[in-house]
């Protein structure tokens, strides 16, 4: 066992430093697409590392992808491509494998003065299964909805979307999701192939949805306040599947009653933030509250939550973890998570990223470690983003 750590510590060491030195002496950031292209924008002006936002970032999103001045925009094409190659170290069995994981086109704008979109669809979407076996779920949409901004502090969201809105998963740096977030309650089972597995909830994962979102301003930004959200999540997932195997992974699918009821409420003030979310559902609960706070170049995270199965069984979820970007170009964080239904020691998770922003294209290196016992393994992803 002491081999298997020793092993992977020096792996992930050795990756770090080679990143490191890579991207030290790479040209200083100029803009990411699709934004920065359109408005002659730098990188850092909406993200600390991409694609964790800064307080502008947060102000330019919660305006439905319109900035608050006045910015002279120019013709560019409406979207951008993220390509991923992804290499996965079992420590505990000796085995590794390398793929390509994604190559994603994600499209947002603003509509008008009160409508806005979101997509991102995954044309090439590739996993491995536990025995490292390869397994695709091409032409699925991460997320893909329309945004209405109504008077009165009320906005409309409806497509398929993540659940948790106070802390965005899909803006982590790190490559795994913080479990207080992604562990699910099964739904009701099913004869129906894939609709029982999509039945199950959990505040990261996606679900084709409705949301009403009422905010109270305390402040001139648009990100800061309190927030109510009130959310029908249903059992499905929009695609346009690519080939039989896409088709059978990821076809579309689509119940017609909602799986539960989803409320949140959470104050935000610049990017620190407290709050809570609460699913309630066919004879099943879940509920979290969750605090961040940014301190200079950390931003620390912390999630405590429990869940009622159907069987009647309870758990506890927490996750507590810190992200230090001290130049924009590189990160380092690490994170705790723990599930008691798991049975299992907690994890600790270990990240470093890296980031060669161009004029017209972006390099990201992320390199993540597991440290658990019984489970102890090396993910490393290399993307690049126009």
């Amino acid at each position: 066992m002491a081999g298997r750590r020793d092993g992977a510590a020096r792996r992930f060491l050795v990756a770090g430093l080679l990143a490191a030195t890579v991207l030290a002496v790479a040209a200083p950031a100029e803009a990411i697409p699709y934004f920065a292209r359109k408005y002659n924008q730098r990188c850092s002006a909406c993200h600390s590392l991409p694609p964790l936002l800064n307080e502008a970032g947060m102000r330019f999103v919660a305006n439905g992808y319109r900035f608050q001045q006045s910015a002279q925009s120019s013709a560019t094409w409406p979207f951008a491509l993220w390509i991923t190659e992804r290499v996965d170290v079992d420590e505990e069995r000796g085995r590794a494998k390398g793929y390509p994981s994604r190559v994603e086109l994600i499209s947002s704008d603003a509509l008008g003065s009160r409508l806005s979109y979101f997509v991102e669809w995954r044309i090439v979407s590739y996993s491995t299964t536990a025995t490292q076996r390869l397994s695709h779920r091409n032409g699925r949409f991460e997320d893909a909805f329309l945004l209405m901004q109504a008077p009165g502090g009320w906005s409309f969201a409806a497509g398929q979307f993540r659940m948790l809105n106070q802390w965005d998963v899909s803006r982590r740096l790190s490559l795994s999701e913080p479990l207080a977030f992604s562990a699910s309650v099964a739904g009701p089972p099913s004869t129906g192939g894939r609709i029982g597995p999509l039945r199950a909830f959990s505040l990261s994962g996606r679900a084709p949805a409705v949301r009403a979102t009422w905010h109270a301003r305390s402040a001139d930004s648009p990100a800061d306040g309190w927030f109510h959200e009130f959310t029908l999540p249903f059992a499905g997932e929009l695609s346009i599947p690519l080939g039989a195997e896409g088709d059978r992974n990821a076809g579309f699918e689509l119940e017609g009653r909602p799986k539960g009821f989803v409320y949140e409420t959470y104050y935000r003030q610049a990017l620190s933030s407290v709050g809570g979310a609460l699913f309630v559902g066919d004879e099943r609960w879940l509920a979290n509250a969750t605090g961040t706070l940014t301190l200079g170049n950390h931003h620390l995270l912390a999630s405590a939550g429990t869940a009622r199965f159907r069987s009647g069984l309870h758990d506890f979820r927490l996750t507590v973890g810190n992200t230090w970007v001290p130049r924009p170009w590189f990160a380092a964080g690490a994170r705790l998570d723990h599930q008691s239904a798991r049975r299992l020691r907690p994890a600790l998770l270990p990240h470093f990223n890296f980031s060669v922003p161009g004029s017209r294209y972006t390099f990201l290196i992320t390199v993540e470690q597991r440290l658990q016992k019984n489970s102890f393994a090396t993910a490393l992803e290399a993307s690049v983003v126009f």
